[in-house]
């Protein structure tokens, strides 16, 4: 970047200096401003590629501060929905978010991480889960199925998010019948319950805030303060470090 600050610097000067000359001088002034212009640029090629990097980097910052405002905005939805999945205490010292789909690959990875941290944390963290299905069928099946057993066992919910997780396939009405009896879980009662048209209206809300946010993909996590789109676990481990130690 210095370079490319020096290269306009000099533009600039030279634009400053041919204001003072007479105006039938502007037109050469200009010509030999560009000619020295271009021919830094082409013996120095890269001050255009650290252009396009700030650009992106400044995109980038303002992407995720749109994404800060939208999270806050939509802070009740997010945190305090009723009928969201959460496991931990209330008044943990740090609220991880996750927007996921079970048919996700990237979900899978970071459900191991999460597991762990629950495991880890204990009562030091709440995790609030946010059925986010949005590759289909399956995906939408699954999410009902949890909500459903959230409604009714929800000492159960854990287990069956985990085995719907860890499962790494194809998720069928019978896949997800098994796996919900492996976990403890009622089937009978868990099917009837898929029926209620609530959990509908729950994941069009959870859909709605997640267009609010411009949440386009899983997973997606909230950790403290720190918004973190995708499966980049080096930095959701350093921002649930910094958020615990920032607690005390």
């Amino acid at each position: 970047m210095r370079r490319m600050i020096a290269a306009l610097a000099l533009v600039f000067i030279l634009a400053a200096c041919s204001e003072a000359e007479p105006v039938q001088s502007a037109e050469p002034d200009r010509a030999e401003i560009e000619q020295i212009v271009r021919s830094y640029i082409l013996e120095n090629p890269e001050i255009i590629e650290e252009a396009l990097i700030e650009l992106q980097r400044r995109a980038r910052n303002r992407e995720q501060m749109a994404m800060v405002n939208a999270v806050n905005a939509n802070s009740v939805e997010i945190y305090q929905d009723q009928r969201a999945p959460v496991v931990g205490p209330d008044g943990a010292a740090v609220t991880i978010v996750e927007f996921f789909d079970y048919r996700c690959s990237f979900c899978i990875l970071t459900n191991d991480w999460l597991q762990n941290v629950i495991a880890e944390h204990g009562d030091r963290v709440r995790v609030v889960f946010k059925e986010f299905p949005i590759r289909g069928a399956e995906s939408v099946e699954s999410s009902r199925a949890a909500l459903a057993v959230w409604n009714t066992q929800p000492d159960a919910y854990l287990a069956f998010h985990d085995g719907l997780m860890r499962s790494g396939g194809p998720l069928p009405t019978t896949r997800i019948d098994e796996i919900a009896a492996a976990s403890g879980v009622d089937v009978q009662v868990m099917r009837s319950a898929m029926q209620d048209d609530a959990i509908v209206a729950y994941l069009e809300d959870v859909r709605s805030v997640a267009q609010d946010v411009g949440i386009t993909g899983t997973p997606f996590f909230i950790i403290g303060d720190e918004i973190i789109p995708g499966a980049d676990m080096d930095r959701m481990q350093s921002a649930l470090d910094s958020a615990l130690a920032a607690a005390g």
